[in-house]
């Protein structure tokens, strides 16, 4: 009988909704093979960060292996799902190009299907099972035993930490991992300690390496202490020698030039790792964090996010991006790689800011790693005064106030561009030359 009242459609209706079969998440790319993503995922191992690493884990470890964007966000401490979309993106991208498959336009695709629109918040994605078997044939499946606590912790993990291990345990003792400091270390740092710490790479993250924690040279007068520990052995050498340990003293090792050096510690099981930082961190007294200079402005900025913030997480959240607490420094590190115009990849000389400026924005746009440039100290301050902008192909655009003896002195010249540009950039630019760019 065909519906003829509100009623009756009304009716029809939930009755056909009742009945229909459930959607099932369309593939977006052509089906990969397990061996193939277990060959791809070996060939970018070592260009995968920590976080990205941890959302694949997370992703794979989840009911039916699904997760949306907010909940993988939420799962490796971002603060919004636009940065878990953006890390989770740039990993597809080395997946996908790895894989010798043609990127697709939204690159989460690469490795789960979905359930409704991507680019959402509330959508879910269903990682494909082949990638699934590809993570548990590599072992990343497998919960570390430096993952367990207690003595049961202790009893399954006798053989030396393999790397993953040992930053695994650094990130649960609160050590935070800012930028790769290069292709043989990375670098470590924990708001309690004043010095960052290293951690050796290899080819495998499973590898287990003699020595692979590495300390700033001013633990040398503490060494004995942290030798008493049970399990804790010092290096083949004297000192730990390697130029991308970033911030430790230098000094010639028979080279032509100085070199950075350091402690280099092996341990033979997990427990000696968790016991040095233990020490390590009961030894250090806490690094004051730099507040702006009127606690009175603080004080207010902060009441103004209080009302603005929809909830708790996201007012702490951005109080502590505005004090300078957060990872947005990070996500704009992780993404850019360096400066995003100049060929400058010194963090120390590299300035995190916003696009649209803080004062302008939204809650969200605030924490949007899309409205953020990192830029070396001449260009940052030049793009902050309006005295630069880009247009909506990365190309910059000199204003008239910057006069042309300045701009070359200042090594800012026509020809300079951003080193990569997408569309979500494109709006918080356009806000940029309509309203802070001196034309």
């Amino acid at each position: 009988m065909e519906p003829k009242s509100k009623d009756q459609w009304r009716d029809f209706l939930a009755t056909a909704m009742e009945t229909a079969p459930p959607i099932t998440p369309a593939r977006a790319i052509r089906q990969v093979s397990t061996q193939e993503y277990v060959q791809a995922l070996r060939l970018i191992e070592p260009e995968i960060t920590d976080k990205q690493r941890r959302m694949l884990i997370g992703h794979a470890q989840a009911k039916e292996h699904a997760l949306t964007m907010s909940e993988l966000a939420e799962q490796v401490g971002f603060p919004s799902y636009s940065a878990a979309n953006l890390q989770y993106g740039l990993l597809a991208a080395k997946l996908a190009d790895s894989l010798a498959i043609a990127r697709p336009t939204f690159l989460v695709y690469v490795i789960a299907r979905f359930d409704a629109d991507p680019e959402t918040s509330h959508s879910r994605a269903y990682m494909y099972l082949e990638l699934v078997d590809a993570l548990r044939e590599l072992g990343w499946l497998e919960v570390p035993a430096c993952s367990r606590s207690g003595a049961a912790a202790r009893t399954l993990s006798n053989a030396r930490p393999s790397i993953q291990e040992v930053l695994s345990v650094l990130l649960s003792a609160g050590f935070q991992r800012p930028q790769q400091s290069g292709l043989k270390v990375v670098r470590m740092e924990h708001p309690r300690l004043g010095e960052a710490l290293f951690v050796k790479q290899s080819t495998s993250l499973e590898s287990r390496l003699q020595a692979p924690l590495v300390l700033h040279p001013c633990y040398k007068e503490r060494l004995q202490q942290i030798l008493a520990i049970a399990g804790v052995e010092r290096g083949s050498t004297s000192y730990y020698h390697n130029s991308n340990l970033r911030g430790f003293p230098k000094r010639r090792n028979g080279g032509e030039t100085d070199i950075a050096y350091g402690i280099d510690l092996g341990f033979s099981h997990v427990a000696a790792l968790e016991q040095t930082l233990e020490y390590l961190l009961g030894a250090k007294t806490a690094v004051a964090v730099a507040l702006p200079a009127s606690q009175e402005l603080v004080e207010a900025e902060v009441l103004d996010l209080s009302e603005q913030a929809h909830s708790d997480t996201e007012r702490d959240a951005l109080i502590k991006a505005r004090i300078g607490q957060s990872g947005y420094r990070d996500d704009l590190l992780a993404y850019w790689g360096g400066c995003a115009v100049t060929d400058c990849c010194v963090p120390e000389l590299l300035r995190a800011s916003h696009i649209k400026p803080w004062h302008a924005a939204s809650p969200a746009e605030r924490l949007d790693p899309f409205n953020g440039l990192l830029l070396t100290p001449n260009l940052d301050l030049a793009f902050d005064r309006g005295l630069i902008s880009f247009d909506d192909h990365g190309q910059i655009l000199l204003g008239e106030d910057l006069d042309p003896d300045s701009a070359r002195a200042l090594n800012i010249t026509p020809s300079l561009r951003l080193r990569q540009i997408e569309p979500q950039h494109r709006g918080y630019l356009a806000w940029h030359r309509e309203h802070l760019f001196r034309k």
